[in-house]
């Protein structure tokens, strides 16, 4: 053996001596042998982790001598190994401990995170309206090219809509007092899908659950479901040649709390043209998504009625939302038509049944067939007005308040000298002549009653009903109602009121000089007498026709209705 190594070690001191060096080859090998050996030791150690060996299991059932034993030379291997092998199975434990503890430190965070999430869904759920694409029903291939784009202009005019109807709801709120409906204050976004979070979470946590679980996991699907509105529109025609064109909406409430509702908003006669049927389909848009707007806020009104709301209570809660939105139809037929007319007068005539103690729906009713009535000629107009009158009584009737009951009777007179009977003209002069006995104008601050006084002045003007200077004295009254309207509520409405269409050529002009004068002087709505007079005039002037007939007496006004 001696030799064997001598000779080796004179072999390679005589490759160093002849100047051979250790080529890289081999260098390699060598490295190559030193990592099998490395993992040869390690895959050993880690088999007896899990497989004991015979020499452990030779040493532990050795029993152990009472005496202490100097280990041999030869027993320092299987030592080493078993130390070895208890090492790592320590270690292996403790990291495996730490490994759990980490599991569960972010299983419980993801099941806190996920219970926190399941609970904002449910709770903070908002509605939803689903305003589904337009389905052409009426047998005109030209128009399938054109539904997206109609589908979509439907949706941006229905959010413009919805948000007139709610700020009117919160002025109407907000003059009205305290109320049990409060309006949301984020308006739903109409959509095409409705929104499906919630019901994908709890699928994908049922599938994470035990089966026990999943009849509970159903269960929140069932008792949470998605609420809303869901709109459905239809594009439908009359006549082989389109004579007459019509869009149906059939309205469900999503969790089916209110019954569904089918419509169909019908071209007027009066917009029947030989234009293309996408141009005309357009121009109807307008009239139906103003229904529109106007029904799904109703329902929403009637949806929000307290459940503790029954009987007497709950009937007058409903005629008060009927009145409200008969009242919004009324002011919509100006400028969408006359079908309006008619959704004003059917909810007020619900109003007065649910309600008929309530002055308010029949002095709304009486208006709103006086208004219709001056859109028409003949014995229809004379049959409306005859309505309008028999409401107006009724009115008067069922008030109490006595200022109240003056805007009334100013809004018979106006229906008397529509009627175009000489004796019910003369009639409503004399009523006029009444109210004004005794009333100093520049003190009054209704402003629904100077407003009342303008448009009968205006109208006695159109009709000509021999009434001296009643063009300027409409003119200066109807300055007066909209400069003490502090709350602006009268000044669009102003502008497209039919019964101030003879005296409104320059009301753009009017508009700005009145909100100019009110910038100078903030507190004109409240002042009185002379210094509201002195305001009021310089209002008036270099109006051309507006300043004409000068400003009347400003007291009884007995001149004024000299007949």
């Amino acid at each position: 053996m001696l030799r064997c190594c001598s000779f080796q070690a004179a072999k390679l001191k005589t490759r160093q001596s002849s100047g051979h060096n250790i080529t890289k080859p081999k260098v390699v090998k060598v490295r190559l042998l030193l990592v099998f050996c490395v993992l040869f030791v390690f895959s050993y150690g880690l088999s007896a982790y899990h497989r004991p060996s015979i020499y452990s299991q030779q040493i532990i059932a050795r029993p152990t001598p009472t005496a202490t034993l100097i280990p041999s030379q030869s027993d320092h291997p299987r030592i080493s190994l078993t130390k070895l092998t208890d090492d790592l199975e320590v270690a292996e434990k403790n990291v495996t401990k730490i490994f759990m503890i980490l599991v569960k430190v972010v299983v419980a965070n993801l099941s806190i995170l996920i219970v926190y999430r399941l609970i904002f869904m449910i709770f903070r759920r908002s509605k939803e309206l689903i305003v589904d694409n337009f389905i052409n029903a009426s047998d005109a291939d030209e128009i399938n090219s054109v539904l997206p784009g109609l589908s979509q202009l439907a949706r941006e005019r229905l959010v413009g809509e919805m948000k007139g109807v709610r700020q009117r709801v919160k002025e109407h709120i907000i003059n009205q007092g305290p109320q049990t409906y409060h309006p949301p204050d984020k308006l739903p976004l109409p959509q095409t899908t409705p929104d499906q979070r919630l019901g994908e979470l709890v699928t994908s946590l049922g599938e994470f659950t035990p089966e026990q679980m999943h009849p509970a996991m159903n269960m929140l699907k069932v008792i949470f479901p998605p609420f809303g509105t869901k709109v459905t529109s239809i594009l439908q025609s009359q006549g082989k040649e389109y004579d007459r064109l019509g869009i149906t909406f059939e309205i469900t409430n999503i969790e089916g709390r209110l019954s569904s509702k089918l419509y169909t908003v019908w071209e007027s006669v009066e917009a029947i043209s030989s234009k293309a049927l996408k141009d005309r389909y357009r121009e109807l848009l307008g009239s139906a998504i103003r229904w529109l707007a106007l029904e799904l806020s109703r329902r929403e009104m009637v949806a929000a009625v307290p459940w503790y709301h029954w009987g007497q209570k709950r009937d007058r809660y409903q005629a008060k939302i009927y009145n409200f939105f008969g009242a919004l139809n009324l002011a919509s037929a100006a400028a969408h038509g006359k079908l309006f007319y008619y959704l004003a007068i059917e909810d007020l005539q619900q109003a007065i049944v649910l309600y008929p103690e309530w002055f308010q729906p029949y002095e709304n009713l009486a208006d709103t067939y006086s208004t219709f009535g001056g859109q028409t000629s003949g014995k229809e107009c004379l049959n409306y007005q005859r309505q309008a009158l028999l409401q107006y009584d009724r009115a008067i009737n069922s008030c109490q308040d006595e200022s109240v009951k003056r805007r009334i009777r100013i809004g018979k007179a106006m229906a008397g000298l529509m009627t175009g009977d000489v004796n019910s003209i003369q009639e409503a002069i004399a009523e006029i002549e009444k109210l004004k006995k005794g009333w100093d104008e520049t003190s009054e601050l209704n402003t629904r009653f100077l407003y009342n006084l303008a448009a009968w002045y205006a109208i006695a003007h159109q009709i000509n009903a021999g009434v001296k200077t009643a063009l300027s004295v409409a003119r200066r009254y109807l300055v007066y109602a909209l400069v003490r309207d502090s709350e602006g509520t009268l000044w669009e409405w102003a502008s497209k009121d039919p019964d101030l269409q003879g005296i409104c050529e320059d009301y753009a002009e009017l508009k700005f000089r009145m909100l100019k004068k009110l910038n100078e002087v903030p507190e004109l709505p409240s002042l009185t007498g002379e210094d509201f007079t002195k305001h009021t005039e310089e209002i008036l002037k270099g109006l051309g026709r507006w300043g004409e007939g000068g400003m009347g007496r400003g007291v009884d006004g007995e001149s004024e209705c000299a007949g």
